[in-house]
């Protein structure tokens, strides 16, 4: 029995990037429907196309979550330790990394149906916000003296080389998700005392 307007947006998207992570862009909005016990007029109410419907399902931002760390950790100042922020900076943009690196792939394998203008201000956001939050560090002394855009990139680059690699299922060097982010830590923001290698 279909289940009449109680579904909310939140609940059709995700059913909808459920079906496309399973089947591909062929999936169909019945399925979709089927998934969320409603019927196709009550996403097409929602969503007019099969593309706005991927496209919203296959745009998930999991930003707002560092986002709001970053905006305030420059309110705050220096209350955590530099290492210990970067730190956890690391950690939460690497678990957003790896959510949404399927869905990044899955646009960039349907260009189609991509809202590149969105894609583009969404980077650039993203690229400005991590380098806005190194030229702080770097101009208290709490940073390596760089250029901070040329540090915001390798930092991106190196998590999201990450996610890339675990979500393609790459072999591993073995390198522990702990060294890791410690050693990319480090080489931002070198420990005063050197860790020893294990």
């Amino acid at each position: 029995m279909a289940r009449p307007q109680g579904i909310t947006d939140d609940e059709v998207l995700a059913a909808a990037r459920a079906v496309f992570l399973a089947k591909g862009i062929s999936a169909t909005v019945e399925e979709v429907a089927e998934r969320c016990h409603v019927g196709v007029a009550t996403i097409f109410r929602r969503f007019p196309t099969k593309a706005e419907l991927f496209t919203a399902a296959m745009t998930v931002s999991n930003d707002a979550e560092w986002g709001r760390f970053l905006t305030r950790r420059a309110a705050q100042g220096d209350q955590l330790g530099a290492r210990e922020r970067l730190r956890e900076l690391a950690q939460m943009m690497l678990d957003s990394a790896r959510r949404m690196m399927p869905l990044f792939m899955m646009k960039m394998s349907n260009p189609s149906v991509s809202d590149r203008e969105h894609a583009v201000k969404r980077a650039s956001w993203i690229l400005g916000a991590v380098t806005d939050e190194f030229t702080r560090e770097i101009a208290a002394g709490r940073m390596v003296d760089m250029d901070a855009r040329v540090a915001a990139r390798i930092w991106l680059g190196s998590i999201r080389h990450v996610a890339t690699f675990e979500t393609l299922g790459a072999a591993t060097d073995g390198l522990s998700e702990e060294d890791f982010l410690e050693g990319l830590v480090d080489m931002f923001c070198p420990p005063t005392t050197k860790r020893r290698k294990k």
